[in-house]
């Protein structure tokens, strides 16, 4: 396929914006050269391999905006708060054990089995994997309104949680055990409990991810506990009972492997819930049912 001048130099300049951008605001690594000579494929190829770069837009923009946070740390913007969300977690979702009151995080801590480990550690590695592999499925099976109706939901979650992160830097509860109430600002991200799932398969897999975390202080909303959510509510329009179901039980799996692994409270797995809620009213009624429909129909054709 030839390629215009017009659309070579578009790409010179986008490829130059990114790679200044990596390079003084964070840092060029091999994943960054090895994405981008993906992407660069894609669009040169051919124009069936250009379509699906530009389905892969939204994607493209999560991965460089989340890759972005870990140059603009939350806590400077506002305070972290750990004590005040610890208390408030047991307030409304605290439970007695032995007399005290304690969180279900801490509850787990005295209840851990490799079974738990197991399903925890299954359930928390779908946390990308399982919305962009649902709209990967809708994509390849011509579905590409309701592709765009997931891309954009799942991106659009993902920036709300974005946006929150700074409005209420919050510290997950493994900060706590290891901390106590007191800020560290240049903490490093741990496995904690998740840790249990590498020792079971021998490979350090919430190990390496969470040492490369772009930011520590961002429990609320907890994103693990929304992204399934939007997997659930984009199924929906499939109408299809056994996808839906399989949803629900992945949700149901992130949600406690969220808490049990002492990455979030419950607190945060509502929170997660919830933007997810506001992101798919904002797609289907903001967005579909008004005059800005004309664009994602526009984009539609294009990809």
């Amino acid at each position: 396929m030839i390629t215009t001048r017009k659309q070579f130099v578009s790409a010179l300049m986008v490829s130059l914006l990114y790679f200044s951008w990596m390079y003084f605001k964070i840092e060029v690594r091999l994943d960054h050269l090895i994405s981008y000579a993906c992407f660069a494929f894609l669009y040169f190829y051919n124009e069936k391999t250009r379509m699906f770069f530009f389905a892969m837009c939204p994607f493209i923009i999560y991965i460089t905006v989340y890759d972005s946070l870990r140059a603009f740390p939350n806590y400077m913007f506002n305070a972290v708060h750990i004590e005040d969300l610890y208390i408030l977690e047991k307030q409304f979702f605290g439970v007695f054990f032995n007399g005290h009151l304690i969180t279900l995080n801490e509850f787990f801590a005295h209840h851990q089995h490799a079974v738990l480990d197991l399903i925890s550690g299954v359930s928390y590695m779908t946390w990308v994997p399982m919305p962009l592999g649902y709209a990967m499925y809708l994509y390849f099976t011509g579905r590409k309104n309701l592709y765009i109706n997931m891309a954009f939901l799942f991106v659009l979650t993902n920036l709300i949680g974005f946006f929150v992160y700074y409005l209420y830097p919050a510290a997950p509860p493994w900060y706590i055990d290891v901390y106590g109430f007191e800020f560290f600002p240049d903490t490093a991200c741990v496995a904690s409990r998740l840790g249990n799932f590498d020792n079971l398969v021998g490979w350090p897999i919430f190990k390496t991810f969470y040492s490369g975390n772009a930011n520590v202080f961002a429990a609320v909303p907890s994103l693990h506990a929304a992204n399934p959510v939007t997997c659930l509510l984009a199924s929906f329009q499939l109408k299809n009972r056994i996808l839906s179901a399989v949803f629900f039980l992945v949700t149901c799996g992130m949600w406690f492997g969220a808490i049990y692994g002492n990455h979030h409270y419950f607190i945060d797995v509502l929170s997660g819930a919830l933007v997810a809620l506001v992101a798919f009213f904002v797609i289907q009624v903001l967005l579909r049912r008004t005059p800005v429909n004309q664009y994602l129909l526009r984009y539609e054709r294009i990809i």
